[in-house]
């Protein structure tokens, strides 16, 4: 299992003490965003593999509690540069239009009209909601628990739908400030939160619950 997937729920599942340490800025390299796909299989792989690991740990979590935080903030850099939005929107498009016989698999009927609807607006107009993006996610890990199919065609027929996610959010925050950035994160934070009780339903009764 990757290690840095695995960190986070073997802390929380083994009632290990948990805070967050302002170390400044973490470098990444950049992005290869040719290579999407194999990105999606390597970080959401263990992820959903340790949701399967951890199901009784996670299900009869409730909510969300503030962890001790050490050394002072730093201001984070702003972002230069500029997201090729319509790009992403496209791949959106092409995989709603070619990935229909793997999404009928995974994704319920609601998600998958407010996907069609999607498809259909402009770049400029496109926002994916937060609570369609989370739902996503879920069916997504749940697919990959019940190996409804192939792991890895699963994970990399996801390209599309996080690409067009990318597109909507950086299209939201393409020229806020930090602090409203934070927010963002938080408020998504939120949504993973409220759709929980929708997960732990599929999770548990996969057959019964489609809406």
């Amino acid at each position: 299992m990757h290690p840095l997937a695995a960190i986070t729920p073997m802390a929380l599942c083994g009632n290990l003490k948990v805070g967050q340490v302002h170390v400044g800025a973490r470098v990444y390299p950049p992005t290869d965003w040719t290579n999407i796909s194999s990105l999606l299989v390597q970080v959401l792989g263990p992820m959903f593999s340790a949701m399967e690991k951890n199901a009784a740990c996670w299900q009869r979590t409730r909510g969300s509690i503030p962890v001790p935080e050490f050394e002072e903030p730093l201001p984070v850099p702003q972002e230069t540069g500029k997201v090729d939005i319509s790009r992403m929107v496209d791949s959106f498009r092409l995989g709603n239009r070619d990935l229909q016989e793997i999404w009928r698999v995974v994704l319920p009927p609601a998600s998958l009209l407010e996907l069609a609807k999607l498809s259909r607006l402009a770049p400029e107009q496109f926002r994916m909601p937060d609570d369609l993006w989370v739902r996503i996610v879920y069916d997504f890990a749940l697919a990959h628990r019940l190996q409804t199919i192939n792991r890895d065609h699963l994970l990399r027929s996801m390209t599309p739908l996080y690409l067009g996610w990318v597109a909507s959010y950086a299209r939201e925050l393409e020229t806020a400030e930090a602090t409203i950035v934070e927010q963002r994160v938080e408020d998504l934070s939120l949504a993973y939160e409220a759709a929980k009780p929708y997960f732990i339903s599929r999770w548990r009764w996969p057959d019964r619950f489609n809406p």
